[in-house]
């Protein structure tokens, strides 16, 4: 909780950081080295969250296959429980000639 906390207020403070900067450069004037690294840090800091919203939806996606995984193999035991219970019944009623042949 208190990392997530830090973290939005970092982004909130970088992105000011960031806009003040950029009315600087509208305004023609010359940006600092610390103002250019802030850019940077900006810029890295949007690519990382597309990059997570990405990994997300991925990791999304990937976890709906395997519960749509999980449901077909749990449909195939119960075809192959009830398959296997029909043959033993087939079986029983040959054994015991009560198969009607």
């Amino acid at each position: 909780m208190t990392e997530a906390v830090i973290t939005s207020v970092l982004e909130e403070a970088l992105r000011q950081a960031s806009e003040r900067i950029a009315r600087k450069l509208t305004e023609g004037k010359r940006l600092t080295d610390t103002e250019v690294i802030i850019l940077l840090l900006d810029q890295m800091n949007k690519r990382m969250e597309i990059m997570n919203e990405s990994l997300n939806k991925r990791i999304d996606d990937t976890n709906k296959r395997i519960d749509d995984l999980r449901d077909d193999v749990k449909l195939l035991r119960q075809e192959m429980s009830s398959i296997k219970s029909d043959i033993i019944n087939l079986l029983k009623e040959r054994l015991t000639g009560t198969g009607g042949t």
